[in-house]
């Protein structure tokens, strides 16, 4: 069996090593200044150009931010860049049925946790339900409008489960959401071609929202676990043609 080569890291990628394991630790939180570009060459043994580019990638990741006359700080996460989680799928080939799958399990925890606010009577909560029925009733709009509406219908898709997403308060999870825009889109225009009556489109949407109304976790699990399957199995019926 044929050993595998042993690939050596470059310089700038120890120190971006090392830089991360200095943040991870908690000895440099966001908002903390990092030592400079000489300290830290000093400290780690390489050259301040090894720095300067780790540095560079850090800035451009949203890991780091460097500040004329000021120094280089930690940011919060919120900063972090999803240029890299985009073409990571980009370059990843993934099918759009795996797409569903990671809209899903964050929109679940989105849907579970904005259903028992309902349920407790939660004013905010309620205004998001409002906001949901009438996005609702947009959809039934577009559909009836027919032939040159496909395209809203797409966008009013989209807000609907994107505004569940970000009800819940997670901004990691609404970022995540809106970095797959793309895809998530094609996924829909795909999905949305394969009902043989597109008015199933919002009463599947209305299901979803009556089950949010009714402040039951487990009812909303059920309706909304069907609605992934369904849109999965919509895709794959596309690829099959």
């Amino acid at each position: 069996m044929p050993a595998n080569k042993i690939r050596q890291k470059t310089v700038v990628e120890q120190v971006m090593a090392q830089i991360k394991s200095l943040i991870s630790s908690g000895k440099y939180k966001p908002g903390d200044k990092i030592p400079t570009e000489l300290e830290l060459a000093e400290t780690f043994g390489v050259g301040r150009s090894s720095i300067r580019e780790a540095i560079k990638i850090f800035n451009y990741l949203g890991v780091l931010k460097s500040q004329a006359a000021k120094g280089t700080f930690v940011q919060e996460r919120s900063h972090i860049s999803t240029e890299a989680l985009t073409w990571s799928v980009l370059l990843g080939n993934d099918e759009f049925e795996e797409m569903v799958d990671l809209r899903g399990a964050i929109e679940l925890w989105s849907i579970f946790s904005l259903t028992k606010r309902v349920g407790k009577g939660s004013e905010q909560a309620a205004l998001v339900l409002k906001e949901l029925w009438d996005i609702v009733e947009s959809m039934e709009k577009s559909v009836k409008a027919g032939a040159g509406a496909e395209e809203k219908l797409v966008l009013e898709d989209f807000h609907f489960h994107g505004t569940i997403i970000k009800a819940q308060g997670n901004a990691q999870f609404y970022s995540l959401y809106q970095t797959l825009r793309s895809f998530l889109f094609e996924e829909i225009r795909k999905s949305h071609s394969n009902y043989a009556d597109p008015f199933l489109i919002p009463q599947e949407h209305r299901e979803i929202t009556e089950a949010i109304a009714s402040g039951n976790p487990q009812e909303v699990f059920v309706i909304y676990i069907d609605h992934i399957v369904n849109i999965k199995q919509r895709i794959k019926d596309g690829e099959k043609r």
